[in-house]
């Protein structure tokens, strides 16, 4: 990882899931097979060669257009709250010390969600999530940018530009922090500065006391 000037610093811009939110894509797969009555590694590759699930999240398909493709795609007519219940199954938890992290961070830096999301996770999240803490997830954040609004995926550059244009940041005073390291090296191209969350590192370790750790 290259190093990165903690100094020059201002802007720490997340993804969300693998990095905030625990996630488990392959429980969702697993349980759209056992619905279909179709392999899983079979239904993995119909889902990757229909591209349907980055259609969605990047807002070319509506939440009825989603379920109306994987049911096409699964040769299974599901019931839309069958096939919300096996989206939503993935999401996992969103743990308290990374609440704290980012309530500690919003002290000293400007802080941003940038995912690739759609319409059906982000209400299922971010109800649990007030639900969980009594407060709307977005007030951990100075502003979310979500990939079914924006229209662009990551890793398309399109994307990390229109974040910079958005709120009007520099690139190398940015970090940007995602499980994904084809993600982080498109920021990086930009002039970001990454850190690629790997191997089940917690992203709370590269900060202390809500400040960025020098790496």
């Amino acid at each position: 990882m290259p190093e990165i000037q903690v100094a020059q610093i201002r802007n720490i811009i997340f993804d969300l899931g693998g990095v905030l939110l625990n996630i488990n894509p392959l429980l969702s797969l697993l349980e759209f097979a056992n619905i279909s009555k179709t392999d899983p590694e079979e239904l993995k590759n119909r889902l990757a060669s229909e591209r349907v699930f980055e259609k969605f999240d990047t807002g070319a398909l509506s939440p009825d257009g989603f379920r109306a493709e994987l049911c096409r795609i699964m040769d299974y007519k599901a019931s839309d709250t069958q096939i919300d219940d096996a989206w939503n199954i993935l999401l996992l938890d969103f743990p308290a010390a990374r609440v704290e992290m980012l309530k500690e961070l919003r002290k000293n830096y400007r802080i941003f969600l940038l995912s690739n999301t759609n319409i059906i996770h982000f209400l299922k999240y971010t109800g649990d999530f007030y639900s969980t803490y009594g407060v709307p997830m977005a007030e951990l954040f100075d502003k979310l940018f979500l990939s079914y609004e924006i229209g662009i995926h990551k890793p398309d550059a399109g994307i990390y530009t229109h974040v910079l244009q958005n709120v009007a940041l520099e690139a190398e005073e940015c970090v940007f922090i995602d499980d994904s390291l084809a993600n982080v090296d498109a920021a990086r191209i930009l002039g970001m500065k990454g850190i690629h969350i790997a191997n089940g590192r917690d992203v709370t370790r590269y900060f202390d006391n809500g400040i960025l750790k020098s790496l």
